[in-house]
């Protein structure tokens, strides 16, 4: 059950960690503890609604990953408002556009963007710009601090009011809003329960101004007690510094950064060897990657999966290793209902589809959601993300690649199946019967079918074996082509 409370609710309670750090700034080493964190937080948000940016505003935060990022978001929520996050790579074009979208009333900033921020926020509502820092023509966010660390109680419902307003990246044209409410963000918060300790730092390569970042590591990392260490810096050099020198034992990690972990030969110098987790997600990451790098590691690589649209992380694969599925995102996290709604039609294990999501963390008012994320399950339950649908796709592609090679002339019968593979996880393989001499049949299959459905191997098989109801027998086609 969702608990009925605020975001900044949920996070600090009514529990008081002192003199425990809280943030860390990854690159100086420059902490916050608990005491300070909530001090700020609720000063800041005091000083916000003295101002009368309280129900109902909306503020824009246009800061690095930084201790501060995580004390101006949460002033923001607790103190009633509705965030704006703005990735700090954002140009000032597209930046003006979010803040004339979101009718956004003020914006907090930090000095390097100052430029950026001013040029964007022209002919826009925003009527305040605050700045971390003494900047000239501008006001000093420390003008908020009201010298009342109280937190304050807005009169809010968290399941109806908003709490932040974000922006998807997107695939292709501008990126898209995303409205979520208290309890989006709580319910996706609290399903990450048990993954951070009190003992744990985590550092993430999402940027805390990501909605997966913000709901599945900062929030639940704080709430667990944890010490989150901030990330400004975007080499792979810099990830592994951080990591090294804050003891990291929690990464969240794109599958790009785990391919270095797995393969690059710096990796080496340095000492990793407080990591007791790694987290994939952004993509698809692959089965061999995730296994060279936990070997190397040694310490388990779990693949996940989320999306703004259900505030954060709805997937971790938490006993990949153990059942041998490195390819999957798992079963779902505790509050997360999903479902393959399959290009065929066919409700079948393996068969792919759509992934469509249902449960209080969901924004919008439509009770599921579609992804746009291709994927199927196996026999068990698991989720495996395939990729992402094709841009500009309106509907799922009609014909599957066993169609497309069933219309070959010289091919009598086909199927493409998921099969074991001891390096890759599950790998699509067709096997065909042919009638004559068969030509390229996977360049030919793999020329039809977009990224998501293409066939890594083929196999020329006498038969395909077929239970009365037509149904390929799986294990049987298997056996029999050795």
């Amino acid at each position: 059950m969702v608990p009925d409370v605020t975001v900044t609710q949920a996070v600090f309670g009514e529990r008081s960690r002192g003199g425990r750090t809280a943030l860390t700034d990854a690159a100086s080493g420059r902490t916050i503890t608990y005491a300070e964190l909530i001090s700020l937080v609720g000063s800041a948000a005091a000083g916000l609604r003295r101002d009368g940016l309280c129900e109902g505003a909306v503020i824009a935060v246009h800061l690095p990953d930084s201790p501060e990022l995580a004390v101006a978001l949460h002033a923001v929520l607790a103190a009633g408002a509705v965030a704006v996050p703005i990735r700090p790579t954002e140009t000032a074009a597209a930046m003006h556009r979010q803040l004339v979208e979101t009718g956004a009333r003020a914006l907090i900033t930090w000095p390097v963007l100052l430029d950026i921020a001013l040029s964007a926020v022209e002919n826009t509502p925003v009527a305040r710009v605050l700045c971390f820092g003494a900047e000239p023509d501008v006001e000093p966010f420390s003008r908020l601090f009201s010298g009342r660390p109280v937190m304050p109680r807005p009169r809010l419902e968290p399941a109806t009011d908003l709490a932040m307003i974000a922006f998807t990246r997107g695939t292709s044209g501008p990126a898209k809003q995303v409205r979520l409410t208290h309890r989006n963000l709580v319910a996706a918060m609290t399903q990450m329960a048990g993954a951070y300790g009190e003992s744990d730092t985590v550092l993430s390569a999402l940027p805390f101004t990501d909605v997966l970042g913000f709901s599945s590591v900062l929030n639940p990392a704080l709430q667990a007690g944890a010490v989150v260490a901030t990330r400004p810096g975007a080499g792979r050099h810099d990830l592994l510094r951080a990591m090294q020198e804050r003891a990291v034992s929690v990464a969240l990690l794109t599958p790009q950064l785990v391919e270095v972990l797995a393969y690059d030969r710096e990796v080496g110098r340095y000492n990793l060897r407080a990591l007791r987790s790694v987290i994939s997600t952004g993509g698809p990451l692959r089965p061999e990657a995730a296994r060279a790098a936990a070997q190397r590691l040694r310490c388990p690589v779990r693949q996940a999966y989320g999306l703004a649209e259900a505030g954060g992380l709805t997937h971790i694969n938490m006993r990949a290793a153990e059942e041998g599925t490195l390819d999957s995102v798992g079963r779902g996290l505790s509050d997360a209902v999903w479902q393959v709604r399959t290009f065929s039609g066919r409700e079948e294990s393996y068969e792919p589809g759509e992934l469509w999501l249902h449960g209080p963390m969901v924004a919008g008012e439509e009770p599921w959601a579609r992804t746009g994320d291709a994927g199927f399950a196996d026999e068990h339950g698991r989720l495996y993300i395939m990729g992402r649908m094709e841009a500009g796709v309106a509907e799922p592609p009609k014909t599957g690649p066993t169609s497309v090679l069933q219309q070959h002339p010289v091919v009598s019968d086909a199927a493409v199946i998921p099969v074991p593979d001891p390096e890759l996880g599950l790998i699509a393989v067709a096997f065909v019967v042919v009638h004559g001499p068969a030509p390229d049949l996977l360049a030919y299959v793999n020329a039809e079918m977009p990224a998501f459905q293409r066939v890594h191997s083929l196999r020329i098989v006498e038969e395909i074996p077929r239970g009365p109801d037509g149904r390929v027998r799986r294990r049987s086609l298997i056996e029999g082509s050795g």
